[in-house]
């Protein structure tokens, strides 16, 4: 396939409340959420101090998804239908630039320093690193097989995905461009999840779908070091801010097992309930807050007591959550209903602030302690 891509400076774009358009101070994202509407084409801009809406971005397409680089003031946000990443501007507030990839950008995973996004395709296949300042493809790999989101190493230049068409858990070599596969599921076709590492980067790991298995891979050696069972309907393996546990849940029973990552020893084995594939961990890897894209319920758990602490309903259906850097609040976005929910890990409380109007299409903040996916 030929590359074919167009690099377009635009014309500056404000925010539509007049009164915020150059006012708010946008140039940290450390400090700002970034919420696109499920429907309309804009973005609203929610300061994490004040908790209120200081800035709306309008957008030329729908968002389909966001992120904002960390330690620069830059906003960038996809539409699939066009193959179309946007970079904004956010210290002099405007869309600075749009790339057109030779791909369909479906999944866009940051790399750890904010530098460098790689994209996939889960249903067409094809796979990008672009800059993330420059807005220029540093390489592209035409043959990349449809995978869902990839991984970076923390070294950054091996990026894991996986490959359910074989069954197997793949590595791109970043410097080379190659890629390296290893089989993993008992048969191919079988559906695999995203893959999720350890925090020192020592480890991969994945779920089959299929199966219910999780497996832990050990980077080095190249073998399945551990797997572990968890039901009929594993989700997307998920390692602690703070590195101590690796959690499994089973999105049919509820059961939530928590392993201890340095010997890979069973911690908590229990059921939360049905339908979770969302978690928010706390300081510490203490409290635990549970919910499911499926229905209303939440869950607080905590990790040391092995206890739950509280159980509710939000307003409406998670879209996705994340949590704060300190680790003290988790924010919880809804597709069909116009708020953020930012929930107190320690005290449990829920306050809703207004956003959007028809609801989430895609949330990000400057930098979150959901780690490792």
């Amino acid at each position: 396939m030929k590359l074919h891509r167009a690099l377009r400076t635009i014309f500056f774009v404000t925010a539509i409340f007049p009164s915020l358009a150059l006012s708010a101070d946008l140039s940290n994202p450390l400090n700002l959420m970034f919420v696109s509407d499920a429907e309309e084409n804009f973005i609203d801009v929610i300061d994490l101090r004040s908790r209120e809406v200081v800035a709306r971005i309008e957008t030329k397409y729908p968002v389909d998804d966001l992120v904002a680089t960390p330690f620069a003031p830059v906003l960038i946000y996809t539409n699939i239908e066009r193959n179309l990443v946007s970079l904004y501007d956010l210290r002099e507030q405007r869309l600075a630039m749009e790339v057109e990839l030779p791909m369909s950008p479906r999944h866009m995973v940051l790399d750890p320093s904010g530098s460098k996004i790689g994209f996939s395709d889960s249903k067409d296949g094809g796979f990008v690193l672009l800059s993330a300042y420059s807005g220029s493809i540093l390489f592209e790999l035409e043959d990349f097989p449809p995978s869902r989101d990839v991984l970076f190493d923390p070294n950054e230049i091996e990026i894991f995905y996986t490959n359910s068409a074989t069954g197997s858990v793949g590595m791109i070599d970043s410097n080379l461009r190659q890629t390296w596969e290893m089989q993993v599921a008992e048969s191919v076709g079988q559906a695999l999840s995203a893959p999720s590492r350890s925090l020192d980067g020592r480890y991969v790991y994945l779920a089959n779908e299929d199966t219910g298995d999780v497996y832990s891979i050990n980077k080095f050696s190249k073998v399945v070091h551990s797997s572990f069972n968890i039901g009929n309907a594993p989700v997307r393996p998920y390692t602690t801010p703070e590195g101590g546990f690796l959690y499994m849940i089973d999105k049919v029973s509820g059961r939530f097992m928590s392993v201890e990552q340095n010997r890979f020893e069973q911690f908590i084995d229990t059921e939360i309930g049905p339908d979770i594939d969302l978690v928010t961990v706390g300081r510490f890897d203490r409290i635990n807050l549970f919910m499911s894209t499926e229905n209303r319920n939440y869950y607080l758990f905590d990790n040391y007591t092995q206890r739950l602490v509280e159980s509710g309903k939000f307003e409406d259906e998670p879209l996705e959550t994340l949590g704060s850097i300190d680790g003290r609040t988790a924010f919880v976005a809804f597709r069909d209903s116009p708020s953020i929910a930012f929930v107190d890990l320690e005290s449990n409380e829920i306050k809703y602030i207004e956003a959007t109007k028809n609801g989430a299409g895609a949330f990000a903040i400057g930098m979150s302690n959901n780690v490792c996916h």
